[in-house]
């Protein structure tokens, strides 16, 4: 029956707990990103400046991710989500503040809550296996990624007419507020992480170790590291994809806000179909499955460079979306079954990290090739990255094999 696998997870009333705390959160998360990417095109009319604003966003995890995945092994993941949660709400409400008058600082208040979510996502990947059946990963894995689909597609629905109607504001004030529903929840999961006595305190020394260890684990465990190579550096040409919705809808089509939400709504539509298909499917060859993902997506970007519409454009999104899940969602079943327990901290962050770094040149990079060579030939630069990247995962026996 549709549906009756993905929703399994939901019997865990932890996971209950956790999930409408990120759809609540992600609805905000929507509605900030159309506000903030508005504010910046708005002020600057560049795709460089636009390219840039996403890109500081992930530039916290290039600098400090490994050493963050390291204190989350460390300390209780429930309590540090909700902690990350209340410092990003305090980022949040600060930026409406800051924006009249100085750009830089509300790119600040951006990597500040960056450094933040570098905490929460490795801590809350994490906790999901201690919430839910080793069987019921790829579900709730599908699910987490349905859950914010849905999220993103009210936050979009909601953002447009609230950003026009009353400005980014109130969207920025609406997104602080969500982030604090998402503590409240996750203050209320009962589940507490088993870890060392001792092991609350900040010290750096000791940690430091302990990331040159999980960069050794990584290394050292074949699949791991095959499977962080080619996911991050697909990753870059995923990023590029990502700062060309803007380009396309603001530049090319000349479409506003509106443009930019149908496009940023068909591939969110695409992410939702994507996520109730991988849920239900069957949970073997998640490696498979994402190699397959990756070149199918990078086919799809390279299409979208000649799209004549925005119409058709958002259609080649849509499927974009689709196969987008079919990489994601085994990437992160992949790790968290084959990381050991004490580990999937630092594994985890080992991903955001190297992603995060290879995003930062991809959303740089997008905007200055579009700015240098074109729009086209930049879009087709993007797609040909992921698919190289798939075609090397292929020749990878022991990560095809996972």
């Amino acid at each position: 029956m549709l549906g009756g696998r993905l929703f399994v997870p939901l019997r865990s009333a932890d996971y209950r707990r956790l999930w409408v705390g990120q759809f609540v959160s992600v609805v905000g998360d929507k509605i900030d990103q159309i506000a903030l990417g508005i504010l910046v095109y708005q002020k600057t009319g560049s795709e460089l400046q636009m390219g840039i604003m996403l890109a500081i966003s992930m530039l916290p995890a290039a600098l400090f991710g490994m050493l963050a995945g390291a204190f989350v092994d460390r300390w209780d993941r429930r309590g540090t989500m909700v902690v990350a949660d209340v410092l990003r709400a305090a980022c949040v409400f600060a930026v409406p503040f800051v924006a009249e008058w100085s750009l830089p600082a509300v790119y600040a208040l951006a990597f500040a809550a960056g450094t933040i979510a570098l905490f929460f996502e490795p801590a809350k990947l994490s906790l999901v296996p201690e919430l839910v059946g080793h069987d019921d990963l790829m579900a709730a894995n599908s699910l987490d990624n349905a859950t914010s689909s849905v999220a993103e597609l009210a936050g979009l629905l909601f953002g447009g007419a609230l950003v026009a109607v009353l400005g980014y504001r109130a969207a920025f004030l609406l997104d602080g507020g969500t982030f604090l529903i998402s503590a409240l929840l996750i203050l209320s999961i009962s589940h507490r992480s088993a870890r060392p006595a001792g092991e609350k305190r900040i010290s750096l020394v000791p940690v430091l170790g302990e990331t040159v260890e999980g960069l050794r684990y990584v290394w050292g465990h074949p699949v791991l590291r095959d499977l962080l190579g080619v996911y991050s550096f697909a990753i870059m040409g995923v990023a590029a994809s990502t700062t060309f919705i803007y380009a396309l809808a603001l530049d090319r089509f000349a479409a506003g806000a509106v443009g930019l939400a149908t496009l940023d709504g068909a591939i969110t539509v695409g992410l939702l179909a994507g996520s109730v298909i991988v849920g239900q499917a069957d949970p073997s060859g998640p490696a498979r499955k994402l190699l397959m993902g990756l070149l199918v997506f990078g086919v799809l970007v390279s299409f979208a460079s000649v799209t004549p519409t925005i119409a058709a454009t958002a259609a080649v999104l849509f499927c974009a979306g689709v196969a987008n899940m079919f990489f994601y969602v085994p990437m992160a079943t992949i790790l968290q079954q084959d990381a050991e327990p004490s580990m999937r901290g630092r594994v985890f962050a080992a991903k955001q990290s190297l992603s995060r770094v290879l995003s930062v040149v991809g959303f740089i990079g997008a905007g200055a090739l579009a700015e240098g060579i074109g729009l086209t030939p930049s879009i087709l630069i993007a797609g040909m990255i992921v698919i190289a990247m798939s075609l090397y995962g292929w020749t990878r026996p022991q990560l095809r094999l996972a």
